[in-house]
């Protein structure tokens, strides 16, 4: 039962970070109905930000986190301004496709040219110290990297739902055109939604870093990751990414204790079929 306990603990770590990739991924799918192929590779640009923020200038990452955050949201409005704009007036999700995956190829080598592919870590004064619960030790810095994920999303959760820029959001993801009618810049969100999720990318990436690997392959897993946590969870639903994607960190983590690591990949993707095709059915039926 211990054993069981400690697993569930750092499946309730690792799912937050799932739930915030998916969260990010949500948003702009919501918004532009185009899947971020290159979302893995902005995490990774968020974790060496913070290394590098670190590193040369002294800052703690936690502190680092909103510089982070705006670095990340200035490239990704950018990018969507520049590139991704004029691929949606083409309507081929060919184009989107190659277009995002070529941008993460870009950065993983941008990065593997300035840093090199060795692997690095950022060591605090507080990394090595752990929290007791009962029987179940946890990490620090997951601790509180897992209670700064609540209030992300949280905070999130209320930006869409209360603030004008918010409801903006909603409302060209609703109805594109009818935003446009009652004067609403559908690409000045465009922009702003592009460069949330790309934020949220960015800070998962600050989070991570205290308790992971930087390496420029780092963000490929969890950008696989974040895409079942935004099918699971619903295409356009932040709770749902946000269940979805703690309910994958724990299926990863009871996997790797009751069958084994070396399946849990391979067990991941069969549920995530399975759930595909579960829903598939209901959808047909309810038509």
């Amino acid at each position: 039962m211990d054993t069981f306990l400690q697993a569930c603990a750092n499946g309730l770590m690792i799912g937050g970070f799932y739930s915030l990739m998916g969260m990010g991924q949500n948003i702009i799918f919501g918004v532009m109905k185009i899947i971020n192929f290159c979302h893995g590779e902005m995490l990774m640009v968020g974790m060496y930000l913070t290394y590098a923020f670190h590193v040369y200038f002294g800052i703690d990452p936690y502190l680092a986190m909103p510089l982070v955050a705006l670095v990340m949201f200035a490239m990704g409005a950018l990018f969507q301004h520049t590139l991704i704009t004029p691929s949606l007036g083409t309507h081929s999700f060919t184009n989107l496709l190659f277009l995002t995956v070529g941008m993460g190829v870009l950065l993983t080598n941008l990065a593997q040219v300035i840093f090199s592919s060795d692997y690095r870590t950022i060591t605090t004064d507080y990394s090595s110290k752990i929290l007791a619960f009962g029987p179940v030790t946890v990490a620090l810095p997951k601790v509180v990297s897992f209670c700064v994920l609540i209030i992300i999303s949280i905070a999130l959760f209320f930006f869409l739902k209360y603030t004008p820029i918010g409801k903006q959001i909603r409302a060209v993801s609703q109805n594109p055109l009818g935003a446009q009618v009652v004067g609403i810049d559908a690409k000045r969100i465009y922009r702003i939604t592009y460069g949330l999720g790309a934020a949220l990318a960015g800070l998962s990436g600050a989070l991570l870093t205290l308790f992971y690997v930087i390496n420029p392959t780092a963000g490929s897993n969890f950008g696989f990751r974040a895409l079942i946590v935004v099918v699971v969870g619903g295409l356009g639903s932040i709770p749902g990414a946000f269940f979805a994607g703690i309910f994958l960190g724990l299926l990863e983590t009871l996997v790797s204790l009751f069958i084994g690591p070396s399946l849990r990949t391979l067990v991941v993707f069969a549920t995530f079929i399975v759930i595909l095709v579960i829903r598939q059915n209901i959808l047909l039926r309810r038509r």
